[in-house]
C-alpha cells in the first residue's frame, strides 16, 4: 500500500511538459467562457433574424395574394430597405405581443390548453414538457420564489451529506412536526433532481451561498467554495 494520502495526485513523470501546458490550459480557461458566451449570443441573433425575415416574407406573400399580383408585380423583401436590426426587432415585438396576450385570462387559458394538449401526445409530450420545465426554471431564477438557502441532508450513511436547496417550511399535521422541503439537484445537471421533506432537526444549515453551491454542483465538486479550498 502506498503511503500517499487518498486523492493526492502522484508526481508527474514529465514535469517539463506539465509546466509547458499550464499557460496553455490557463489561456483556454480564460478564452473558452468568453467565446462560448459570444457564440450563444450570435446564434440567438441569427435565429431571430431568420424568424424576422420569414415573418416579412409570409406577410408579403399574403398581401400579394390579396392583390392578385403577377410575379412581376409581387412585392418582395428585397424591395424594402432594412438592416439586421430591423429584422431582429420584428420577432422581439412579436414575442412582446404574445407575452401581453398570455398574461391576460383568455390568453392564459389558451396557453394552458396548448400545454395540456401537447403533454398528452406520446414522445412529443415528453420533449415539450422537458423543454418547458427548463424554460420555467430559467425564468424563475432570481424571482420571488427562488431558493431560500443551502442545506445538508445526511445521506446515504452517517457522515455523508448531500447538498440541497431549501424551498420552504411548513407544519406536517400527520406527524405533528415542523418540516422543511429541500430540493436535491443532480450533478452536473442541476435542472433535475428530487424533493425531500425532512424534519427540521435533521436539516443542517450550510454557510455556502446559492452561487457557491451551484458552482460546486455544476462542476461535480471540482469548484469548491473558497473558504474550503485546500491551500
Amino acid at each position: 500500500m502506498s503511503d500517499e494520502p487518498l486523492g493526492q495526485a502522484r508526481d508527474s513523470r514529465h514535469p517539463r511538459i506539465r509546466m509547458a501546458l499550464k499557460p496553455f490550459l490557463a489561456g483556454m480557461a480564460a478564452v473558452i467562457p468568453i467565446l462560448a458566451t459570444g457564440w450563444i449570443i450570435v446564434l440567438v441573433f441569427k435565429l431571430l433574424h431568420r424568424i424576422g425575415r420569414a415573418i416579412i416574407n409570409l406577410a408579403l406573400s399574403g398581401l400579394n395574394t390579396l392583390r392578385s399580383a403577377t410575379p412581376e408585380e409581387a412585392w418582395r423583401i428585397e424591395y424594402f430597405p432594412g438592416d439586421d436590426l430591423l429584422w431582429l426587432f420584428i420577432p422581439l415585438a412579436l414575442l412582446f405581443v404574445i407575452g401581453l396576450a398570455v398574461m391576460n385570462k383568455p390568453g392564459h387559458r389558451f396557453s394552458s390548453w396548448i400545454d395540456d394538449s401537447l403533454t398528452r401526445i406520446p414522445l412529443l409530450g415528453f420533449i415539450y414538457g422537458t423543454i418547458k420545465q427548463f424554460v420555467d426554471a430559467v425564468r424563475n431564477l432570481g424571482g420571488p420564489r427562488k431558493f431560500k438557502g443551502v442545506a445538508y441532508i445526511e445521506y446515504p450513511s452517517p457522515g455523508c451529506r448531500l447538498i440541497g436547496f431549501v424551498t420552504g417550511n411548513f407544519h406536517d399535521p400527520q406527524t405533528k412536526k415542523d418540516v422543511t422541503s429541500v430540493f436535491i439537484p443532480t450533478s452536473p445537471n442541476p435542472m433535475t433532481g428530487f424533493v425531500v421533506i425532512v424534519d427540521d432537526e435533521k436539516v443542517h444549515d450550510s454557510e455556502m451561498s446559492l452561487e457557491e453551491a451551484g458552482k460546486m454542483i455544476l462542476s461535480a465538486g471540482l469548484v469548491a467554495p473558497e473558504s474550503y479550498e485546500l491551500k
